[in-house]
Formats: C-alpha cells, structure tokens, sequence
C-alpha cells in the first residue's frame, strides 16, 4: 500500500477545518471546566461569607455576655440581663447551626452551659466554689475563642497578607 498524500487547496481546507473543530471542542472543554470551578468558588465565596458574619455576631454576643460574667464575679449579685444575653447567643447559635461547622457549636454549647452552671451558683456563700465554677466557664470561653480563630483560617489569611505586604514593599 502506497500512501501519498499531497497538500492541495481542497486538502489544506480540510485540515484547517479539521484542527479548527478539533480546537474549538478543546476550547469549549476547558471553559466548560474553568466555569464549573467558578461556580464551586462562589459557593464557596459565599458559604464563608456567611459563617464569618454568624462567627462575628457569635463573638460580638459572647464578649457582651463576659463582661457582664467578669463584672458579676466581683459583685456577686444575680443579674437578669444576663440570662438575656445567653438567650442570645443560644438565638444565634440555633439559627445558623445550617453553617456552623460542629466544633463550633459544641464549643458555644459548652461556654453557655458553664456561664449558666456559674449564674447558677453565684448565690452560693462559698467564694472557691464561685471562682472554680467561672475558671471552668472562661477556659471554655478561651477554648471557644481558639476553636472560632482556627475554624476561620485566621493564622494562614495572616500569614498570607504578611507575605503580600512584604511582596509589595510597604
């Protein structure tokens, strides 16, 4: 079998037509590709979006709800405000436990059951039971606090802006 193959006009036609459907499926391909990564991006963008405006509000809650704790320590007087304010964080917490990953919501369960254990216990007349009871409550709300800065990425997004300041020179 001799194979002789010449390029002429009609042939050389043929090719690019060829190569040009060839490119456009690959083209179409990668776009197809790049736009479903978009999509998964904006879902993703968004998602965080959201957890960090509830983690924000949960922060924001709890700090209000440890000032009033920390103030209560020294006075040891009950105050209804309080129990107002867990109300809050557990409205909060309740609704948006659709995007809170689980960590978080054992963390906060876990701090609002030991701020209420210490309310509880806040009319008691022996002063070590009320200070244990508080140093349990604010190591939860420490160990809250860590599980929110590691659940939102807080050191690696540090650590990235700190290379794009120093990379632009400021």
């Amino acid at each position: 079998m001799d194979f002789n193959f010449k390029i002429t006009s009609e042939n050389l036609k043929d090719i690019f037509y060829t190569f040009g459907i060839f490119t456009t499926f690959i083209l179409s391909s990668v776009n197809v590709y790049i736009s479903f990564i978009n999509r998964k991006n904006s879902l993703r963008e968004s998602l965080y979006k959201e957890q960090l405006n509830f983690i924000s509000k949960l922060n924001f809650e709890f700090y209000k709800l440890h000032s009033d704790l920390s103030k209560l320590l020294e006075t040891q007087s009950q105050q209804f405000d309080t129990k107002t304010k867990i109300e809050t964080i557990f409205g909060v917490l309740f609704s948006n436990t659709h995007i809170s990953p689980d960590i978080i919501l054992t963390s906060a369960t876990n701090t609002v059951e030991s701020a209420l254990e210490f309310l509880n216990n806040l009319s008691s007349e022996n002063k070590d039971v009320i200070e244990e009871k508080f140093n349990i409550y604010f190591e939860n709300y420490k160990n809250l606090r860590i599980v929110l800065r590691d659940e939102l990425g807080v050191k690696s997004l540090s650590k990235a802006n700190q290379k794009l300041y120093k990379t632009r020179g400021f």
